[in-house]
């Protein structure tokens, strides 16, 4: 039988041996931003020192060599109105207003901290569509590519101003498995507010254990996923898993790790806590 969770991180421990340097010898990565790290979902404002830090990151990657393709969430947190942004949801027409708000406030901040450090961005917005449909998706790689061939990091995000119930995306966790999928990415790291998966949500148990590798995502598994943390994440450990399957079978690795930290990137490289989904 596969093995499902190899280990459980335990307090202190260094486990950077297990995958020594693979993060660092991809040819191309793909990060995906929550919510809850670019925006301030109180005020929302972009958390700019957050964001500094994290192109930091992104900047020393690409210096050596890498390839970063960065999907992001936060367009309808920072375009929300103080009087919706109480709410526990919105309807599909004041999502798409405040999508269409908060983009453009998005992209500045990610072209503003890329710029300081002599470098550029494309904005590149999908729906369901281009997706499913293959010719459209053969025209998303050719872009992504030509993107990066130009020494310019891709900025990807749902094309959440038109999409509606019937024809979203759903969330950024699957956006990115198959952004990762279509231009072969090595590796998918998704950014999150938890170390990684756990044995049970450690919001609700503090005693609950990280599980630090998954070579099988199996009903045991499946089990320890919980839901969205907060009312803009259309997301959670659900859509996460759901992103790992992507990602295996397309024979790539998928990284989980706490993003609400200065340098999330180099803390995975350093061993800090994180979840490893491996290629079967």
């Amino acid at each position: 039988m596969p093995i499902t969770a190899r280990k459980e991180h335990q307090e202190g421990e260094d486990y950077r041996g297990m995958f020594a340097g693979k993060l660092e010898s991809a040819r191309r990565l793909v990060v995906k931003i929550g919510s809850a790290l670019i925006a301030n979902v109180e005020t929302g404002e972009v958390r700019t020192p957050w964001l500094e830090n994290f192109i930091e990151d992104v900047v020393r990657c690409v210096a050596r060599g890498q390839q970063v393709i960065i999907v992001t969430s936060g367009a309808v947190a920072l375009g929300s109105p103080n009087s919706t942004r109480r709410e526990k949801c919105l309807r599909t027409e004041e999502k798409q207003t405040a999508a269409a708000i908060g983009q453009v406030r998005l992209m500045v901040a990610y072209e503003q901290a890329l710029k300081r450090r002599g470098m550029g961005m494309g904005q590149v917005l999908l729906a369901n569509e281009d997706i499913e449909d293959q010719n459209r998706r053969l025209n998303v790689r050719s872009t992504l590519q030509q993107l990066l061939k130009s020494g310019v990091v891709p900025v990807v995000n749902e094309n959440d101003t038109t999409a509606t119930t019937e024809t979203c995306l759903g969330d950024n966790d699957r956006l990115a498995a198959w952004v990762a999928e279509l231009v072969s990415a090595e590796f998918l790291i998704l950014l999150s507010s938890v170390d990684g998966l756990s044995t049970e949500d450690p919001h609700v148990n503090p005693l609950a254990r990280l599980v630090t590798e998954v070579r099988c995502i199996t009903p045991e598994i499946e089990a320890m996923a919980g839901h969205a943390l907060t009312r803009y994440s259309t997301g959670g450990m659900v859509t996460k898993l759901a992103a790992a399957r992507i990602v295996m079978d397309a024979g790539g690795t998928m990284v989980i790790a706490r993003g609400n930290k200065p340098y999330p990137l180099a803390a995975i490289e350093n061993g800090g806590p994180s979840t490893w989904f491996l290629p079967r």
